[in-house]
């Protein structure tokens, strides 16, 4: 079986810069990071990130160091 797995070039709307509450419409990469795999029931999981994750203060985006921040359930 072959997997392409590749980063996808294209725009956020839901970007919060530090300095301003706004929302701002933004071009984005996002990237897989890490790819695990688990042999026993053959699942495949892929770990992706976003080249402004740092910069992003939106608690509600997978992405941002936010969001991060706060436990997941």
């Amino acid at each position: 079986m072959d997997i392409n797995i590749q980063a996808t070039i294209g725009t956020c709307s839901q970007f919060q810069d530090k300095s301003d509450a706004e929302y701002s419409e933004i071009s984005v990469v996002i990237a897989p990071l890490k790819v695990t795999t688990d042999e026993s029931n053959g699942r495949l999981q892929i770990i992706s990130g976003c080249n402004v994750w740092r910069s992003c203060v939106n608690k509600k985006c997978w992405y941002s160091m936010v969001a991060r921040q706060e436990k997941r359930v």
